[in-house]
């Protein structure tokens, strides 16, 4: 793998992520909290747990070298695990677009030194792993990409249109 590839991959993260924000923006402000059966029963549950492990693996990220896109808020105070961080759609999205600028920039910030390199880290469950960190990375956006796919899921399930997780139309 090369630094391309997870430049790619935040950029379509943040592009995906604006296309869906695109079609929840249009549901009735009742859909956003409404249980719809899942593991992470709504949108806000869902995009909730999202948001905080992005964090958590970025934090994580920063301990294998300092990175300039992941300092300060929310990297300085990371949302404990389980914790939504926000309570409304708008909320949310501004946090989210912050973040997802973060991101990119830190991918703009990778090195193939870094993509080598093995990252030690204490998983949720207090567990020391080592794992290389360039597969971490792309768990990352593997991670969003299965949570998005649920969103298009609950989508369905409310008959809304959706198309925004393909990367093959961002190419």
């Amino acid at each position: 793998m090369t630094v391309d590839t997870p430049l790619l991959l935040a950029r379509f993260n943040a592009h995906a992520n604006t296309e869906m924000h695109k079609v929840l923006s249009q549901l009735p402000a009742g859909d956003w909290a409404r249980d719809l059966g899942g593991y992470y029963s709504s949108f806000r549950s869902v995009l909730g747990h999202l948001y905080t492990t992005d964090i958590a693996w970025l934090v994580r990220f920063t301990s294998l070298r300092p990175f300039e896109a992941l300092k300060g808020d929310p990297f300085s105070f990371p949302p404990a695990p389980g914790h939504i961080a926000f309570d409304t759609y708008a909320e949310y999205l501004e946090m989210r677009r912050t973040l997802d600028s973060s991101i990119v920039s830190f991918a703009q910030e990778l090195t193939g030194g870094d993509l080598e390199a093995d990252l030690s880290y204490r998983n949720f469950r207090g567990e020391t792993l080592t794992k290389n960190f360039g597969g971490l990375v792309l768990h990352l956006f593997n991670h969003q990409t299965h949570h998005r796919g649920m969103v298009a899921l609950y989508l369905d399930q409310l008959d809304v249109p959706n198309d925004f997780n393909g990367i093959s139309g961002f190419l």
